[in-house]
């Protein structure tokens, strides 16, 4: 009996962690956003997803930055491998203006191998001046679910 009262306190304070850690600080109520281990908006104006559940855990992007080069934005990421998988995935870059609003076309995605614990910078430049935020999103090459969505918002 103490067993099983142990477990099930070990239980209940491991679900209230996890439901307090999945709130997010500071949630704008005009802005809806959903939020899951595969979105990082901790950095102001540099919102960070990976975009396929399996790379969740292992595939991190970190060492965010954000700045100006004369009057356009530059972004940066770091992409990390965690595993000793190894991975074939893409990238791509979505500015916004201030205001959240999408300035010009998504970039296109470029793919690139990521080696066991290897990690790569990847930088852009915004096109336009008034692109003052952007989104990093990282995924695997074949990843049908993303492929159908796109196909369906058409």
């Amino acid at each position: 009996m103490k067993y099983s009262n142990t477990i099930l306190l070990f239980t209940i304070v491991l679900f209230t962690g996890l439901l307090v850690g999945c709130v997010p600080p500071n949630t704008n109520s005009n802005q809806e956003m959903i939020l899951t281990k595969a979105v990082d908006t901790s950095f102001p104006g540099l919102t960070r997803i990976i975009g396929s559940d399996n790379l969740v855990g292992d595939i991190s992007v970190v060492n965010p930055k954000l700045g100006n080069k004369g009057n356009f934005t530059k972004a940066q990421v770091t992409v990390q491998n965690l595993t000793d998988n190894r991975y074939e995935v893409e990238y791509q870059y979505q500015w916004e203006d201030e205001s959240g609003f999408s300035v010009g076309t998504p970039r296109p995605w470029k793919r690139f191998i990521l080696g066991p614990l290897q990690a790569k910078n990847f930088s852009e430049m915004a096109l336009q001046k008034d692109a003052k935020k952007t989104i990093f999103t990282v995924r695997l090459v074949d990843d049908t679910f993303i492929e159908l969505n796109k196909q369906n918002s058409k």
